[in-house]
């Protein structure tokens, strides 16, 4: 046989009726060959148009854009079914080539070889383009199908309940009922996709009730908003550049001659006079040691074998002594109320003289002053402004600086160290996973694992104990100091462990962040709580007060875990003289500002240390009377301690009065400030 493959040989095996049938299906294929090509550029040139088209108008102004309609129509029927044409062609030929192919091999007794080389075209290498081809043109085909019978079934559903219910009653429904699916199917999905490392399989249909019902009032438009993800987008880009040019008209007006329109705003301009004078203090301070260190070169220079007198040596002795002692053992030297008044006091009434010195630095060309300042959003009749803000730096000299550095930094660790084995795993990524192993191994070997010892002071870790050996790990603690855990996690429920600092004289209390979907749904949970109840039960002025609902049941929680259990009494009981300290990191510090407020009469001694809290735990009046007992940090410009409902109110606002501004056709926007 030759490449000219004749069929004719192959009739009366019953490969094909005629050698006319044959031609015949070869003109068909190359018919749907030129078909393809026609169709594939017909769609090209639709999608250019639409591409095109999209390009005009603004977000507000949508009639340049009114052929965008129509396009998509005939991009959505008339070239489907051109598309789902062809498949059916290709579907078809493909079927054919490849039972003649096989009836052909089957005849001959030939290998895969010598039949795509003489016979048929089914065993080339260029069919194989056909059979990728034809999927991608399924794909392409059955999901545009699948999304528009799905959007068929909406409109249905939703015109068949229209004249049931009213129509607010109805869109509001809906609304809810979407969001609520929503929410459910991304958990779902989600945590199916992670194994379910992450938790989400015990979260019931309930439990979106709140998130549903938050975010479906967030979003409540009444019909009014007709916005796609690009306006959104080009809306916060623009924005950004507002913001940014408001902050620097802010420092210009700041930077006039007399102060411009600050210049009657006598509690800023204390606060930098204050300011200006710790620094002058300070960098007289940095100037007398570089001198005394000269001084000491100098003189050990001149003597080989210094000698110091009695009286010197021994003073010299107790400097060092108490230099090299820790923070948290000298904080019954100083008492926390005296040093918040030293971390706050300013001075508001400025003489004349004071005030022209700080003008006069303002103004001057060595601007060291100004790198204290911050220019804050404010709103005034709904409208964004900044204003200026003293940016008081943290002085080493001074004890309530010192002291809230050094337990952060102490402590840093140990509100990460909740998050368990995760955590360890992700700081050790190369030797976190063998490291925890070898131990679990080595306990098995040596027939004493923890999961055989007595277990009461543990609930919810796993088989092999990892929860509270990472803990242990991480911490470099022994297991003594280990007095109770609870690792269980569900919505409103937050995993928590209860540690002894015997260094530091402490006794704390450790609540784990978001890590889980069911923390993301407590994160959610954003309705406000009153605090009546709880103040009257507490002990604490809560009326007119409110608080994020689902870290109030989670400090619940925490709260009654820890009483029905005696876990604090017991130990307190073991160490009387400790001091309690309550932290947590993310919705973990939120939690434990919340826990603190609950247990602030019974321990009026204790602290609050909170890494990121977020910024909706409590209302403006709480908020205020909690900088007795809570010490917040945040690392730069870290978003979760600014997150509010009003925060996010805020933007959405801007975001839809800066749709309805755009003037240009929203390429232009994304082109003129992506340079």
């Amino acid at each position: 046989m030759t490449n000219t493959h004749d069929p004719s040989p192959f009739v009366k095996f019953g490969c094909v009726r005629s050698v006319d049938t044959f031609h015949n299906w070869k003109i068909m294929a190359e018919a749907m060959c030129i078909f393809t090509i026609i169709g594939s550029v017909i769609a090209t040139v639709i999608s250019f148009a639409i591409c095109r088209v999209s390009r005009r108008g603004t977000p507000t102004d949508t009639a340049p854009r009114r052929l965008l309609v129509p396009l998509c129509k005939c991009n959505m029927v008339p070239v489907l079914l051109m598309k789902f044409t062809v498949l059916v062609l290709v579907g078809i030929i493909t079927f054919s080539t490849n039972k003649y192919c096989s009836c052909v091999q089957n005849s001959l007794g030939l290998d895969d070889e010598v039949v795509g080389r003489n016979a048929c075209p089914a065993a080339r290498e260029w069919f194989e383009m056909v059979r990728v081809f034809l999927f991608m043109l399924a794909f392409d085909v059955f999901v545009p199908i699948v999304l528009f019978f799905c959007i068929l079934k909406s409109r249905a559903s939703r015109r068949l309940f229209r004249n049931v219910r009213p129509q607010r009653e109805k869109a509001a429904e809906d609304d809810y009922r979407w969001w609520q699916r929503c929410c459910q199917t991304c958990c779902e999905c989600s945590s199916l996709m992670t194994c379910y490392m992450f938790g989400g399989q015990r979260i019931t249909a309930a439990r979106y009730v709140d998130v549903a019902i938050a975010l479906t009032a967030f979003f409540e438009d009444r019909g009014a908003l007709d916005i796609v993800p690009s306006d959104v987008a080009a809306a916060l880009v623009c924005l950004m550049t507002i913001q940014r040019q408001k902050q620097i008209d802010c420092r210009n007006e700041l930077l006039k001659e007399g102060g411009g329109i600050y210049a009657k705003d006598k509690k800023f301009f204390g606060k930098l006079w204050s300011t200006m004078k710790v620094s002058k203090v300070n960098s007289r301070r940095q100037q007398q040691k570089l001198l005394s260190m000269d001084i000491e070169s100098g003189i050990s220079k001149q003597n080989d074998e210094p000698k110091v007198s009695g009286s010197k040596q021994q003073h010299f002795e107790e400097a060092v002594d108490k230099q090299s002692l820790s923070d948290c053992e000298q904080r019954d030297e100083v008492e926390s109320n005296d040093l918040l008044q030293t971390h706050t006091s300013s001075s508001n009434n400025l003489t004349d003289e004071e005030l022209a010195d700080v003008l006069a630095m303002l103004n001057s060309s060595d601007n060291e002053i100004l790198s204290n300042v911050r220019f804050n959003e404010e709103r005034q009749d709904g409208e964004m402004t900044f204003r200026p803000t003293v940016r008081r730096k943290l002085d080493a000299e001074n004890s309530f600086d010192r002291q809230v550095l050094s337990e952060g930094a102490r402590y840093c660790r140990v509100a990460l160290a909740a998050y368990s084995w995760m955590m360890y795993l992700w700081t050790s990524r190369c030797i976190g996973c063998c490291e925890l192993s070898a131990i679990t191994l080595c306990e098995l070997c040596m027939c004493r694992p923890r999961y055989c010892r007595s277990r009461d002071h543990i609930k919810g870790d796993n088989l092999c104990a990892w929860k509270q050996t990472s803990v242990l790990k991480t911490l470099g603690i022994e297991e003594r100091d280990f007095l109770f855990a609870n690792f269980r996690n569900a919505v409103n429920v937050c995993p928590y462990i209860v540690l002894v600092d015997r260094r530091c004289r402490n006794i704390l209390i450790v609540i784990r962040g978001t890590l889980s979907f069911e923390d993301m749904i407590s994160d959610v949970t954003i309705n406000p709580d009153p605090l009546d109840e709880v103040g009257e039960e507490f002990g604490f002025d809560g009326i007119g007060e409110f608080c994020h609902r689902g870290m109030l049941e989670a400090a619940k929680y925490v709260h009654d875990d820890m009483e029905a259990r005696k876990v604090l009494h017991n130990a307190f009981e073991d160490h009387p003289e400790f001091n309690l300290r309550i932290m947590g990191h993310s919705l973990g510090a939120g939690v434990a500002a919340v826990l603190g407020l609950m247990m602030r009469k019974e321990y009026p001694q204790l602290r609050c240390l909170c890494f990121s809290p977020p910024g909706c735990v409590f209302t403006e009046r709480t908020a205020k009377e909690s900088k007795e007992y809570i010490w917040a940090y945040v690392l730069h410009n870290d978003i979760i301690p600014r997150l509010s409902y009003q925060s996010l109110a805020n933007l959405r606002n801007d975001v839809i009065e800066m749709i309805a501004r755009i003037k240009v056709p929203k390429h232009k926007v994304f082109a003129k400030n992506m340079r």
